[in-house]
């Protein structure tokens, strides 16, 4: 009468139970079939939690969200690590051999045009310096041999200086007794100089009188 499909039916409901010490127990109640009518028009209350508990419960969430995400990206590193291995990895650590090299030729050619330029440098600034030195002691010794010629110069004059020697000191003396110096002298507002102690400024004409130089 049910054909195919009758049996699956009654499968399904045969194996929805199981008979323990002669009763049916209901396991649940079969996938297909419908909602019960008591209900359909039951509506289930929403259950109230304390907000304690919903601070709770979603501080827990939150661990468990962060747990996650750090064992999604442990994995996810592990497997980079893994892939890294492979012939792109090869690839990869080739090329960057590559221009590991291609960086230390370049810094060996630029240590070598620094150093060049360096010697180059320094060979200028040891020459200037030569020229300096060389320069300095020519006009050192100028000053000496300038310095020299002053002091023969004035040897030169002190030697011919007169001196007073011991076998004519009295007639020194006699000269100096008749020919007294007398190193006074007075000014006048109109800068004229009047020598002596015992000038009469009466008896020097103005045509004759010593007037200081302005310079």
């Amino acid at each position: 009468m049910f054909g195919s499909s009758g049996s699956r039916v009654l499968n399904v409901i045969n194996i929805s139970y199981i008979q323990s010490r002669s009763k049916r127990v209901w396991v649940r109640k079969p996938l297909g079939s419908p909602m019960a009518k008591s209900k359909i028009f039951r509506i289930t209350p929403k259950p109230v939690l304390p907000e304690d508990e919903k601070a709770e419960i979603k501080r827990l969430f939150d661990n468990y969200k962060n747990s996650m995400k750090s064992i999604r990206h442990y994995f996810f590193e592990q497997s980079l690590k893994q892939a890294e291995s492979g012939e792109v990895a090869q690839m990869k650590h080739r090329l960057e051999d590559q221009e590991h090299e291609r960086l230390m030729e370049e810094n060996r050619l630029e240590n070598e045009k620094t150093a060049m330029l360096r010697e180059e440098r320094l060979k200028i600034q040891a020459e200037k310096t030569q020229q300096n030195v060389l320069a300095s002691l020519i006009k050192k010794e100028g000053e000496a041999k300038l310095h020299e010629i002053q002091i023969e110069d004035f040897l030169t004059k002190q030697m011919s200086t007169p001196f007073i020697q011991a076998e004519n000191i009295e007639k020194a003396i006699e000269d100096a007794l008749a020919n007294p110096v007398n190193f006074n002298f007075a000014l006048d507002l109109n800068g004229y100089v009047y020598r002596g102690k015992d000038t009469s400024i009466d008896t020097i004409p103005e045509e004759k009188r010593e007037r200081l130089n302005s310079n």
